[in-house]
C-alpha cells in the first residue's frame, strides 16, 4: 500500500488558475484602457493649446492690422528720385532735399537704408530714391 500519494486534483487547480487568469486579463484591460483615456486626454489638452495659441495670433494680427488702419498719420507719401550728376555726393543731395528742420547725417543715413547702400559711395547716372518727408 501506498502511504503517500503524489496524486493533484486538475479540477481544482484549473479553477484557480481561470480566475487567476481572468483576474489578471481584467487588470491588463484596466491598465490599457487607462493609458488609453489619458493619452486621449493629453492629446486633446495639446489640441487645445495649438487652438488657442492659433487664436491668439490670429487676434494680435487683427489688432495690429486694425491699429494701423485706423491711424491717420499713414498717408501715402511719394517717394521722389534724384539722378545723381557729377560732382555730386550724399551729403550734397541730402542737403538739398531734407526737411528744414533734419539733420543732414539723419538724411544721408536714410538715403542709404532707402537705397540699400553699404556705404557713402555713388556714381554718376545712379538714381537714388529719397524717403518721404
Amino acid at each position: 500500500m501506498l502511504r503517500y500519494s503524489t496524486y493533484q486534483s486538475i479540477y481544482d487547480r484549473k479553477t484557480d488558475s481561470r480566475n487567476e487568469g481572468a483576474l489578471r486579463k481584467g487588470a491588463a484591460r484596466l491598465k490599457e484602457a487607462i493609458a488609453n483615456s489619458i493619452s486621449n486626454i493629453i492629446a486633446r489638452i495639446t489640441l487645445v493649446k495649438v487652438m488657442v495659441f492659433f487664436l491668439f495670433v490670429v487676434m494680435a494680427w487683427a489688432a495690429m492690422a486694425s491699429a494701423v488702419d485706423s491711424s491717420s498719420d499713414h498717408d501715402v507719401a511719394e517717394s521722389e528720385s534724384v539722378v545723381v550728376r557729377q560732382g555730386d555726393s550724399l551729403w550734397k543731395i541730402a542737403a538739398a532735399h531734407k526737411p528744414g528742420d533734419m539733420d543732414t547725417r539723419i538724411y544721408v543715413t536714410a538715403i542709404q537704408r532707402a537705397n540699400g547702400l553699404a556705404g557713402s559711395n555713388i556714381q554718376p547716372g545712379d538714381i537714388l530714391v529719397l524717403p518721404a518727408k
